[in-house]
């Protein structure tokens, strides 16, 4: 295996040749962007079946968090077996959250959960917390109140606002804790009380957590935490159960395990045993979830450097020009060796560099010579300006390079808004990928009418204007014209939608019409081609409504992805009916408007998973978050400023209110947990922490920088830096790190031989 360099016909490198020789034990992978590792870890999921390591009633175990990567790592696995003339057998690809669903599908009895346990997403999740919150404030209000000052009534209103928000955050933090603490509310409750301190703000969050898991209870319901929770416990309570799964998963393979958390780590523990294989791949550099969510890079770091783990590496990457990898591996060493917090030395990086491809590479680096960087040396007045200038340069960009693929990445959705209605008054192509994708917006529009027509089915005005969505959109046959679309959708409009739909012979609909004016064949057939379609609809629109969407999707979308797209609504969709059981098809259809005005997104759903791919000639805008695991030929980051990217304890933290003089409850109470809960999860990382704040902003500066991290490293050729004097109001200046990148590439093109 060591001397061959390709592999059913994928050419390996050095380093992916060394995990490929993989026969068991625990090894853990710290790999960099465009290294290779889902398709490693698909050939080394392959190589075990082809092997014949897998008894015939097991299977490979490959976690991933994508649901995109799912489907990917297993379509390769079923290609490299199909080539090698093996059955489709031997391994399961799935999501953590599938996975642990299953374990409860099969043994509810053991976790405590109903038989029929719903599932909510993190959108009910908000919405039941935002509920709790609105019981909790209403029972304080005088307490709560205290912390505003007095001042106008307008600018009193937006502090009430920021505060609820604020307020709503305490409680998903401390909820979220709890439940990797495995503590029920009582238990925290009980474990504050015994600290005999105020704590009012951990208070606040353990009666919120109490609360929303009211909600919960009440309709069976379990959060995406809980779901994990819950299946540890059903292996923790049944020895027989666990060897069984162990029996059948003899290896479970993970990626993007720098997004582990401590619930994650055990299960997974848990199923592999301490004499079990488990290879656990990530890049550590990459993780960018931690301040909210429970996902900590230095996990997986610490199982890298665990007895008994085989570390690896892959390096060597194909995506950037050595220009873009040079500043990238910059940040890194800058950040581990010489950045002024050194606790933030320790917690941002792994101290590891990528490396450019060897020539005969597969996926070789984009020459030096087409890559191009740019440092923008003097900040834009504000952040309108500085978007307004960006989308003309990329909009011009696209003119000289039209076969390239670009993106505007933005810190927050604040900056992004501004770059789409420049974008906007530019006339240009563009994709507002913010919220969710153009594709997902379609697919709601067209389900969101759908529904909003089922609730008022006597409606003839719904039912017209379904009828020219759904022509103008291709579901129907073509009309010729405006004109005569417009002529059908007032036909429809002047009938009876009991007559257009239920017609009691096969000419009523003729017969109906035969006073209307211009009615002509071809009128006849595409209406009665739409009266089939609907009428089947209304049948269908008693069945719940998950099943009532999967209906619909059936007969309008034919593609893999659009039905996926359905799938995930139709799930989302359920939980909600579950959770509001007085809800009918118009409030499903307003959640539907929502998805499709771009106001909500499909929370837990990645850009990859919606199907979107960059296209060339196409500028997309995002958030620096959204991008991960996507890349285009050209990328301008904004706002690259010390409020977006701080570097110090006193540079001003987003996120942080500031008429609570210092104090940052969300950030407080969960501090004060983690201090409190002590060793009460083996594993979870304990610090003494003197000063919750200052930890705090520690760990967000060590996150943000690994953040701008990703937004280089999303650029294959050409990158562009940007700053403003005002964001979000507040006057700033560049990020320390920007000027520290900025001087290393000056230094970089003098000794290179480049001109800048």
């Amino acid at each position: 295996m060591s001397s061959e360099t390709t592999l059913w016909g994928y050419r390996l490198r050095p380093q992916q040749r060394e995990v490929l020789q993989y026969t068991g034990g625990r090894m853990a992978v710290s790999a960099v962007p465009g290294s290779g590792k889902t398709l490693t870890l698909a050939l080394l999921a392959a190589k075990l079946i082809v092997e014949g390591r897998i008894d015939e009633d097991a299977e490979v175990l490959v976690v991933t968090v994508q649901n995109s990567a799912v489907d990917n790592i297993a379509q390769r696995i079923r290609d490299i077996l199909d080539r090698q003339r093996i059955p489709p057998l031997g391994f399961r690809v799935c999501t953590l959250h599938k996975l642990a669903s299953d374990i409860l599908r099969a043994r509810y009895d053991l976790a405590g959960v109903e038989e029929q346990f719903v599932i909510i997403d993190d959108n009910e999740t908000r919405r039941l917390m935002q509920s709790a919150v609105d019981v909790w404030v209403a029972e304080h209000i005088g307490w709560w109140q205290s912390f505003i000052p007095e001042t106008d009534v307008t600018r009193q209103q937006r502090m009430k606002e920021a505060w609820r928000r604020e307020t709503q955050r305490v409680g998903l933090e401390i909820t979220k804790l709890c439940k990797h603490l495995r503590l029920s509310p009582k238990e925290a409750r009980d474990l504050l009380d015994r600290a005999n301190r105020p704590f009012e703000f951990l208070r606040m969050g353990i009666e919120l957590y109490a609360q929303y898991d009211r909600y919960l209870q009440a309709q069976s319901g379990l959060d995406f935490d809980d779901l994990i929770w819950r299946a540890l416990e059903a292996l923790d309570q049944d020895e027989t159960f666990l060897l069984n799964l162990r029996r059948r998963w003899p290896y479970v393979l993970e990626d993007e395990a720098q997004d582990s958390s401590p619930l994650q780590e055990m299960i997974l523990e848990r199923l592999v045993g301490p004499e079990g294989n488990w290879v656990r791949v990530g890049d550590p550099n990459q993780s960018i979830n931690s301040t909210f969510t429970a996902a900590d890079p230095r996990y997986f770091r610490r199982f890298l450097r665990q007895q008994g783990v085989k570390p690896l590496s892959l390096l060597i990457s194909g995506r950037c020009a050595r220009p873009i990898m040079f500043l990238a591996n910059r940040l890194v060493r800058w950040t581990c060796l010489h950045h002024p917090e050194p606790a933030v030395r320790e917690m941002a990086f792994q101290l590891q560099e990528m490396f450019p491809t060897e020539e005969g590479d597969a996926q070789p680096n984009p020459p030096d010579t087409q890559s191009h960087i740019y440092f923008h040396t003097e900040p834009f007045p504000d952040i309108k300006e500085e978007a307004r200038q960006v989308a003309h340069w990329a909009v011009s960009h696209l003119k000289r390079y039209p076969d390239y693929s670009v993106a505007i990445l933005c810190p927050t959705n604040q900056q992004g808004s501004e770059v789409v209605s420049a974008l906007q008054n530019l006339g240009a192509s563009y994709d507002d990928l913010l919220r969710s994708t153009p594709r997902v917006r379609e697919v709601a529009r067209v389900l969101s009418a759908t529904f909003g027509y089922l609730g008022d089915v006597l409606s003839t005005t719904k039912l017209g204007s379904l009828y020219q969505l759904l022509a103008t959109a291709g579901f129907l046959q073509k009309s010729r014209g405006m004109e005569r679309l417009r002529h059908r959708v007032a036909l429809i409009r002047s009938l009876s939608t009991h007559d257009f739909l239920f017609p009691q012979t096969g000419n009523s609909l003729r017969e109906a019409l035969a006073m209307a004016p211009r009615v002509e064949e071809e009128d006849l057939r595409c209406l009665a081609e739409f009266s089939s379609l609907v009428s089947k609809w209304v049948r269908a629109s008693f069945l719940p409504v998950d099943q009532l969407l999967l209906t619909v999707a059936q007969d309008l979308f034919t593609d893999s992805v659009d039905l996926a797209l359905c799938h995930t609504m139709a799930v989302s969709l359920r939980a909600v009916s579950q959770m509001h059981p007085s809800w009918r098809l118009p409030d499903f259809a307003a959640e539907l408007e929502a998805v499709a005005r771009n106001r909500r997104a499909l929370i837990g759903m990645s850009l990859a998973d919606a199907g979107y791919t960059p296209q060339p000639g196409k500028i997309a805008v995002t958030t620096m978050h959204k991008a991960k695991g996507l890349e285009w030929d050209t990328v301008f980051l904004l706002s690259v400023d010390n409020l977006e990217f701080p570097s110090s304890l006193d540079d001003t933290f987003r996120g942080e209110l500031y008429f609570l003089s210092g104090r940052a409850p969300a950030v407080e109470a969960r501090k004060e947990l983690e201090r409190l809960s002590g060793g009460i999860v083996p594993g979870f990382l304990e610090e003494e922490v003197s000063d919750p704040i200052a930890q705090a902003r520690l760990e967000f500066v060590a996150e943000r920088l690994r953040l701008l991290y990703v937004g280089i490293t999303r650029a294959r050729r050409n990158l562009s830096f940007t700053w403003s004097e005002v964001n979000s109001r507040r006057r700033v200046e560049p990020a320390r790190a920007l000027r520290v990148l900025r001087e290393a590439y000056q230094d970089y093109l003098e000794s290179s031989g480049r001109v800048n």
